[in-house]
């Protein structure tokens, strides 16, 4: 069990999520709070993947309730500076999961070496994104009022 009392852990995916990925992508909410806010094709889909677990380091994992898929956690590296981007199974919302993902990516971060801040953008109304960064230990920036907030936290690496 986690901090916090979370059952969730994370497992880096393979090809073998690929559908379940894109249909996270592609649910509704997911599509209205995304940055984009379009859906991503299948081919498209497919080849970022595929680009992705080629990579050194992926960085992009499954989360588990058990054994059951809850959502996915991914970070994108520029620097020193993760950008978070998470989703949360449309069965599993309201449930506390979100904040479970987050606080299980802290402690995979806490033994990646390269990453020294985490950082997340979220639609300004998306309560339930906003709720569990902020209970996960992220600090909104001041977003001047505009569609999105932008959240931040500090990774000490325990190697």
């Amino acid at each position: 069990m986690l901090p916090g009392g979370s059952d969730i852990v994370l497992r880096p995916a393979t090809h073998a999520d690929a559908a379940l990925l894109l249909e996270w992508r592609n649910d509704p909410d997911a599509v209205r709070f995304s940055l984009t806010g379009r859906t991503v094709g299948g081919s498209p889909h497919a080849s970022w993947l595929a680009a992705r677990l080629a990579g050194d380091t992926p960085r992009l994992w499954i989360a588990e309730e058990g054994r059951d898929p809850v959502g996915q956690v991914r970070v994108d590296l520029d620097g020193a500076t993760g950008t978070v981007s998470i989703a949360v199974a449309p069965a599993h919302r309201g449930k506390g999961v979100g904040t479970g993902i987050l606080r299980a990516l802290v402690i995979e971060m806490e033994a990646d070496s390269e990453v020294g801040t985490l950082q997340a953008t979220v639609h300004a109304d998306n309560a339930a994104s906003l709720r569990a960064f902020e209970r996960a230990g992220f600090q909104a920036r001041d977003d001047g009022g505009h569609r999105f907030v932008v959240f931040e936290r500090s990774v000490e690496a325990k190697r």
